[in-house]
């Protein structure tokens, strides 16, 4: 019976795997944007500001589930295979199983303070500013992650006695479900640490009411990484280069329509050889000047177009369609303008969905 015992573990353990691929998906299904929104009241600010200024923004992420490729919770197959029998068994003797789906229930809340320290020139460079920015996160991640599988019945031979059908079937279920319930546990728990740090550069350019920034950022693999399963503060060792182009329009003094574009192109995550596929982005917003400040709303949309390369997910394009609302008004005494938004994910592909909030402070000198 020991004999049994050993080969049905290998044999379901061999099934089971496909759950460790999570560990290695291509940026934890967190692309490298902001999907809480950069976009808010500040599209009021006055064009002529220099110098240097200061931000800090807290954001609370909730992750309710990651999605696929059909936009529901992440799910995998899992093939189906034999078990081999002891010795000196003859392999038509050996029971066979169907394939299976593996269903991924991944949740957990993340907490992220950005503290970023920027500077704008008074002189003008083809008639535009230009503006530095240096964003340094710290952030608490948190992992629950569950593996659900349903345990195929064998397929037996009716040659082999009854009694080492049932007792071959009680093994091959414990290890079946042991397995991924292991791996769930090594996915899951708690992490905290300084994240990826943010380098940015851009051209500021205002003419009447209208005022354009067009730049590009670079993001630094300076965070906690590592190839192990559980959550890492470092989305992975690559870097990622963003261009973007924001334009904010302002047809009355009251209305304020605001539009990002952004294109996000990764190099290859050096510990793992995968390199996730590049995406672009387009955020939009509008805003009405209150007496007590902008009040509006913004969404989100973003697609990534190019095919993840080595990733056990297979292609695993993510996509995010995302709404919410802001507000942002002037703090009295310090002359600083605070934002409070929110943003929630109204549908999603290859990628973390859940609801964003932040609280942003950022102040000129």
């Amino acid at each position: 019976m020991n004999k049994f015992k050993k080969t049905v573990a290998c044999s379901a353990f061999a099934g089971a795997t496909l759950a460790a691929t999570s560990a290695i998906a291509a940026e934890a299904f967190e692309p490298r944007y902001n999907l809480a929104g950069s976009l808010g009241g500040e599209m009021f600010a006055p064009p002529d500001q220099t110098g240097w200024a200061a931000g800090i923004a807290f954001t609370q992420v909730d992750i309710s589930k990651v999605t696929g490729d059909d936009g529901r919770a992440l799910t995998q197959p899992i093939p189906g295979g034999v078990v081999p029998l002891p010795a000196p068994t003859p392999s038509a003797l050996y029971p066979g199983y169907g394939a299976n789906t593996a269903h991924f229930d991944a949740t957990g809340p993340m907490t992220r303070a950005d503290l970023a320290l920027g500077y704008i020139t008074t002189d003008r460079y083809g008639g535009g500013r230009l503006a530095f920015v240096l964003d340094l996160p710290y952030a608490k991640k948190k992992h629950v992650i569950g593996v659900r599988a349903d345990t195929p019945q064998l397929r037996w031979n009716p040659a082999v006695p009854e009694v080492v059908q049932w007792a071959v079937q009680a093994q091959f279920n414990q290890q079946y479900q042991g397995a991924p319930a292991a791996q769930a546990a090594d996915f899951s728990g708690e992490t905290t640490g300084i994240g990826d740090l943010e380098l940015q550069a851009a051209w500021l350019y205002n003419r009447e009411h209208i005022n354009v920034l067009a730049g590009a950022s670079v993001v630094l693999p300076t965070g906690r990484y590592d190839t192990s399963p559980g959550p890492h503060i470092g989305v992975g060792n690559f870097y990622t280069l963003r261009p973007a182009l924001q334009i904010a329009w302002l047809p009355t003094p009251q209305i304020g329509l605001a539009s990002k574009f952004s294109v996000g192109l990764n190099t290859r995550n050096k510990d793992n050889q995968l390199r996730s596929g590049n995406w672009v982005s387009m955020e939009a917003a509008a805003g009405y000047k209150t007496a007590i400040g902008v009040i509006g709303v913004h969404g989100i949309y973003l697609r990534q177009y190019q095919d993840d390369d080595n990733n056990p997910f297979g292609a695993s394009r993510a996509r995010s369609n995302d709404a919410g609302a802001f507000f942002t008004t002037k703090v009295p005494g310090i002359d600083a303008a605070l934002t409070v938004q929110y943003m929630t994910s109204t549908s999603s592909r290859n990628i973390k969905h859940g609801n964003f909030t932040q609280l942003r402070l950022i102040k000129l000198f």
